[in-house]
């Protein structure tokens, strides 16, 4: 009896941990920004964290629940445009939303964001000389480009 009892506590440990570190997206991609300057879109449904030196970032969560919505940090002001989208800027600004469909606007300069998910990415550089770098799906990060799209997905270049 007691070793069933301890089997049973163990599976109600392990079990729930298991679950999660199952992979909810086969197919999702990752995108990598640091120090970017310019402007940086991603549409996707997944998960987004990220941060800005000075700029705003405007996120859209059309569907309510489906994730734990915008949460932002450090930003000087807000403006909410309607039910599903609101802008953020300011100095330091902090950002994330876990999953879910979203679409977020990052435009700045010291942009660094991490996105796992699958969607659609725009790349604007600024025109520098430096507007920061980017990695796809952890491969080497290259220099952002003046203006690239591209679908993030597990087998995105």
């Amino acid at each position: 009896m007691r070793r069933l009892l301890t089997f049973a506590m163990l599976a109600a440990l392990v079990l729930p941990a298991a679950a999660l570190a199952y992979p909810s997206g086969i197919n999702d991609g990752t995108l990598s920004v640091q120090n970017g300057q310019g402007k940086v879109i991603v549409s996707a449904r997944g998960g987004v964290i990220g941060s800005i030196v000075r700029g705003s970032v405007t996120i859209s969560d059309p569907v309510d629940g489906d994730g734990t919505g915008p949460i932002v940090t450090g930003d000087d002001w807000s403006k909410e445009r309607n039910d599903t989208t609101t802008t953020w800027g300011g100095t330091r600004v902090r950002f994330r939303l876990i999953g879910g469909a979203f679409k977020v606007v990052v435009r700045g300069r010291g942009i660094n964001l991490s996105v796992v998910g699958k969607g659609n990415v725009t790349l604007a550089g600024a025109g520098t000389a430096d507007d920061g770098s980017y990695s796809v799906n952890g491969g080497d990060y290259i220099p952002i480009p003046f203006q690239f799209q591209f679908p993030l997905s597990a087998t995105s270049p």
